[in-house]
């Protein structure tokens, strides 16, 4: 079964999962229809530091790290931040309930053909990628993250500074 194979543990008991640099060469297109039944991607979010956030319904880890993006998003209000979470492979009723039901608010693309899940090499859930100010994805990480501590919150604390100062790249 497909989901089952898409939800393989981060990393060993005691470990976080890791933050990897993005090696895979141009960020992939990220364009498509939002819950709102508008268009919605990474287009838009230009001149923002952008966590993409690829999950579903089924996946144990998402249900618990959703409502933590949501808190982070809320945190960083006022910065050149954005959070475009990409729901896998799951109807728009069946993400409207399940969002609803966890009270998260955050901004959904729906990829019921997992065509951006394939484009961007999602292997399993929930999976995120950190795209800087001018569109270029920087790292990636598999698992559930707490992005307030440790690497993670420290590359994510650096792509927020270089937005701040107009950059966009690592300087």
């Amino acid at each position: 079964m497909l989901a089952a194979s898409l939800a393989i543990p981060a990393a060993a008991a005691g470990e976080g999962p890791l933050l990897r640099p993005w090696i895979a060469g141009e960020t992939p297109a990220l364009e498509g229809t939002g819950l709102d039944g508008r268009p919605a991607g990474l287009r838009a979010l230009r001149g923002r530091v952008v966590l993409v956030q690829f999950w579903a319904s089924w996946c144990e880890p998402c249900r618990e790290e959703l409502p933590a993006l949501a808190r982070l998003r809320t945190r960083l209000d006022g910065r050149p931040f954005a959070i475009l979470s990409v729901n896998l492979g799951e109807g728009r009723a069946r993400v409207e309930t399940f969002l609803h039901a966890l009270h998260v608010d955050l901004p959904v693309l729906l990829d019921p053909g997992r065509r951006a899940g394939e484009a961007w090499g999602v292997k399993g859930l929930p999976m995120a990628f950190l795209v800087d100010a001018t569109g270029r994805v920087r790292s990636q990480v598999f698992g559930e993250c707490d992005w307030t501590a440790g690497s993670l919150a420290a590359a994510l604390e650096s792509l927020l500074r270089e937005a701040e100062r107009g950059a966009g790249t690592p300087g």
